[in-house]
């Protein structure tokens, strides 16, 4: 990163309209450095839906982009399902026809699932006119621009494009470059400090049972809640990782986390959590299957399809689907609630809004075993646990050390502002309609700015982080 900010800062001075070859040059050395080969798939499917993009755009009949259209999303399907479901196909067809195929334990490449996502997108925007086709350049580097290639958040080209014809001065600027690393930073010690200590824990757990160990009651509890910050810090580090080095460069993405365990109800929850993939689904599954357009009982159909294909895009294994059918199920009774309740209550404030919390949250954390579990076996093994039909208690010396520690977390998951509130004076993020007034009256309050004090601060997190990356994990969404 040091050689890529001294080069650029070369490049800019002296040839500043080759900035924008040099991001995207980094770009795919930086996907190639994980496996060199897949940049070859990269690199095809980038090609094979900027052809199909040209087909779809302009004034062509409906009926032929349709063709073209159902063709690309296909295609990128196919794409997906190949290196993520291959095997479960397999699985599935010798359970059922008694048969022995062996399975072919494919690599899945690094961030295929939200590269190809984006592209989806961007194919139906381009068929119903909502989006324009870029040139060849400016589409490379809208998807694979490397600060959010790996992991998203997913970006639509709307939203990043606009600031790359914008930008007249690829300069770096002093300002950009303080808060993006300032951001960085944050989500590094979110990533190495918090979220991986967090992940120490809870994986001795689940791996003590994997090995034929049953868990008693606490400690599948305290495994669960262990996981459920693990993830959550995970992915916050990750969300501000990205945003910090998009801004560094000068450009904003779009917000993707927001506080989600202070969520009072599992709507707001889904809201705030990976809000980037919420709004793809929304915008390019839930409608398309209906959406809130036709009754109340098939839009509960609509959304409980949505999140069972949700969850069945995060993995290849049945209890990613059951996670995805618990929030659906979630969501259902939510909505039913709010109909059954309308009128009846204002907005819950004070014990009713932390009862929510606390509900939210525990409905969040048992689903989050069916995430993290290796198979729906030992999901199923871990919830019997926490329902009090588990093995003899033990409270083994994994969850005495987690439960010393676990309070902390829930402070600043449900007390302290969250990254972006923090920055939000800055303009790091694109607007965002949900949390835009929150935004501008976190700006007015407690946040970052350029003094010897928040100087330090970041000094100190980047420091810390960059020494506990010793006990790095990979990114947790890096396997989707």
């Amino acid at each position: 990163m040091l050689v890529l900010l001294v080069l650029y800062g070369l490049v800019s001075r002296w040839a500043p309209r080759q900035c924008k070859l040099l991001l995207v040059a980094a770009s795919v050395f930086f996907y190639g450095f994980w496996i060199p080969k897949y940049l070859i798939l990269l690199a095809l499917s980038l090609a094979f839906n900027f052809m199909v993009s040209g087909g779809l755009e302009g004034q062509n009949a409906w009926a032929r982009k349709r063709w073209l259209l159902w063709i690309g999303v296909g295609a990128n399907l196919a794409l997906i399902g190949y290196y993520k479901y291959l095997d479960l196909l397999i699985i599935g067809v010798n359970g059922l026809f008694e048969l022995d195929f062996a399975l072919q334990q494919i690599v899945l490449p690094i961030g295929i699932s939200f590269f190809t996502f984006q592209q989806i997108g961007y194919l139906i925007d381009v068929a119903e006119g909502k989006t324009e086709r870029p040139a060849l350049l400016d589409y490379v580097f809208f998807i694979a621009f490397f600060p959010q290639l790996i992991a998203g958040p997913i970006v639509q080209q709307s939203h990043f494009l606009p600031q790359v014809h914008a930008k007249v001065k690829w300069r770096l600027r002093a300002d950009h470059v303080g808060i993006g690393l300032a951001l960085f930073s944050m989500g590094l010690f979110k990533k190495t400090v918090l979220a991986d200590n967090a992940g120490r824990y809870s994986d001795a757990i689940f791996i003590t049972a994997q090995q034929g160990t049953a868990p008693g009651t606490l400690d599948a509890w305290l495994a669960a809640v262990g996981y459920s910050f693990q993830i959550y810090f995970d992915f916050s580090g990750y969300s501000d990782m990205a945003a910090g080095l998009a801004f560094l460069w000068g450009f904003r993405m779009p917000l993707n986390f927001w506080s989600p365990y202070k969520a009072h109800n599992i709507i707001e929850f889904w809201r705030r959590w990976h809000i980037s993939l919420s709004t793809f689904l929304r915008d390019y599954l839930y409608i398309r299957l209906g959406g809130n357009r036709h009754g109340f009982p098939r839009t509960m159909a609509a959304l409980l399809a949505t999140m069972l294909l949700g969850g069945l895009w995060h993995g290849a294994g049945l209890q990613f689907i059951v996670w995805g059918g618990l929030h659906g199920l979630f969501l259902v009774v939510n909505h039913c609630w709010r109909r059954l309740a309308s009128g009846r209550h204002g907005e819950a404030t004070g014990w009713r809004r932390w009862a929510g919390v606390l509900l939210t949250y525990t409905c969040v954390c048992v689903a989050w075993i069916y995430f993290r579990a290796v198979d729906l076996e030992q999901a199923n093994q871990f919830v019997q646990a926490m329902l009090g039909q588990g093995a003899q208690e033990s409270f083994t010396p994994t969850s005495r050390g987690l439960i010393t520690f676990v309070w902390l977390y829930f402070l600043i998951a449900w007390f302290l502002p969250n990254s972006a509130q923090l920055f939000a004076r800055h303009h790091v993020y694109l607007p965002n309609k949900v949390f835009g007034a929150a935004m501008e009256r976190s700006a007015l309050g407690f946040g970052y700015g350029f003094s010897a004090g928040w100087a330090m601060l970041t000094a100190l997190t980047f420091t810390i982080g960059w020494f506990a990356i010793s006990n790095l994990s990979p990114f947790l969404y890096f396997q989707f």
